[in-house]
């Protein structure tokens, strides 16, 4: 039904980097944001203070991505670099890098993520960008995951605000990502809890306040499982994007379970609706928006063991396509992209 381009003749737009410690091992699972107004890429540009070279490259375009993505290295006698941060690049909005930071601009520090910081979605809200990520978290009988949430106006430099308030953490929890504006006078996220009534489904969830107590208002939709596979869950992907007469679009995953024990992670895409008494509906949903084919989705690497794999954190509109960095097999980030209209035919019909 999409036909999708994959950028780059199909290759990854970014990879480990053997000389990085913290990423020598894979990169995957990135967010991004596309910024488009003149004045606010001065502002970050001014704060972050790229060399001359990337400053001129910087000047050629209209827009700027930035992708904040998941690394992992290997373990050394100092430091265990298995333990996830998140690093920062600079892109052209077609998706061809800029500018690509030696250090992690997020790294795990605090008690609630201290064997790492995965996954991270990023929404603006007002005039800041609010990050939420996955803290996984050590504990004596098991360990936690937590929605966790940070704070940036020039992806560099990050204020972290802890795991989210509210009893969405009450139980492990992650995949979760903020509507850009509010919806019937509330902040309005999706999240899909591990444990308890409807685990494993997208959920979604309300708040007075983006640091205030969040509450779970239930399944915004669940997931059916295909043919070959035993059992299938979701989980929100990229933020939903605006397209009109109050509906959104999202890119999410599924999981799918295999017999012999094997997963396959897939893309799906919804259409999601304000609605006045329930804050949001799903309107309809394509699946799958988009299956693992190529060399870079299907075999991951061999020491992790990850195959089959499409994660989507991130996606905009630029131009006359819908473009989304995503990761291959847990190893890689790749590119896509598929026309803005077949997007919105879709959306709106």
């Amino acid at each position: 039904m999409f036909k999708i381009e994959r950028l780059n003749s199909g290759r990854p737009i970014l990879e480990r980097v053997e000389d990085n410690p913290w990423e020598n091992k894979v990169v995957f699972n990135p967010a991004c944001v596309l910024v488009e107004d003149r004045e606010e890429i001065e502002e970050i540009v001014e704060s972050i203070k790229p060399d001359k070279e990337t400053l001129t490259e910087i000047q050629r375009w209209d827009a700027l991505c930035f992708l904040i993505y998941r690394a992992q290295g290997v373990r050394t006698e100092e430091y265990d670099y298995r333990r996830s941060s998140l690093g920062l690049a600079i892109l052209s909005p077609d998706l061809k890098l800029i500018k690509r930071f030696p250090h992690p601009v997020l790294k795990p520090e605090e008690e609630f993520e201290d064997l790492g910081v995965e996954d991270p979605r990023i929404t603006k809200v007002g005039d800041k960008y609010y990050m939420l990520y996955t803290g996984y978290q050590s504990g004596k009988e098991k360990n936690k995951i937590n929605i966790c949430v940070a704070e940036t106006r020039d992806f560099m430099h990050w204020t972290k605000h802890g795991v989210l308030k509210g009893k969405l953490n009450d139980v492990d929890n992650k995949n979760a990502v903020f509507f850009p504006e509010k919806i019937n006078g509330k902040f309005v996220l999706l999240h899909r809890p591990m444990e308890g009534e409807g685990a494993m489904f997208i959920h979604y969830a309300t708040s007075d306040d983006i640091l205030g107590e969040w509450n779970d208002e239930g399944i915004l939709f669940d997931a059916f499982t295909r043919s070959g596979f035993i059992k299938t869950w979701n989980g929100a992907g990229a933020p939903p994007l605006k397209v009109g007469n109050g509906k959104y679009v999202m890119i999410y995953h599924i999981g799918n379970l295999k017999m012999d024990g094997a997963r396959e992670y897939d893309l799906g895409i919804a259409v999601i609706d304000e609605d006045r008494e329930r804050y949001i509906k799903l309107i309809k949903k394509f699946e799958p928006f988009m299956c693992p084919e190529t060399e870079f989705e299907t075999r991951g690497d061999l020491e992790l063991g990850v195959n089959n794999v499409l994660f989507i954190c991130g996606a905009y509109f630029y131009g006359d396509y819908l473009y989304f960095p995503y990761a291959g097999a847990d190893t890689v980030i790749l590119g896509g992209r598929v026309l803005k209209d077949e997007i919105l035919r879709w959306a709106l019909s």
